[in-house]
């Protein structure tokens, strides 16, 4: 949980070191014709939801925590190749609950 957190809050430069990663990335397969997108990060976990109940509320983590990531990063891979495609992905939990047959919420990205 702290892990996803000092990512998410820019703990010890550790989201600036993310954004790095992928700019770097980028630069290195952006022409690549295998290549049709990145996807910054597979399933994100929400972070320390215990300290931060608020985390759990539908959408929140999304709108607040990865939208702001995922938008230093785009514009990594942007600066790289203006015709770059990025695949993203809300949290897995809480937004799908597996329970009850299946409850899907609404996600916070705008």
């Amino acid at each position: 949980m702290e892990a996803f957190d000092a990512l998410y809050n820019n703990k010890n430069q550790l989201q600036d070191k993310f954004v790095e990663f992928w700019d770097y990335t980028s630069k290195a397969l952006t022409k690549n014709p295998y290549v049709m997108g990145f996807d910054p990060l597979n399933e994100p976990y929400p972070g320390d939801w215990i300290r931060n109940p608020m985390l759990l509320l539908p959408g929140h983590f999304d709108f607040y925590r990865l939208q702001p990531m995922y938008s230093r990063v785009f514009e990594r891979y942007y600066k790289n190749d203006p015709d770059t495609i990025m695949f993203f992905e809300p949290s897995v939990w809480p937004d799908i609950m597996p329970y009850f047959g299946g409850v899907i919420r609404p996600v916070g990205f705008d």
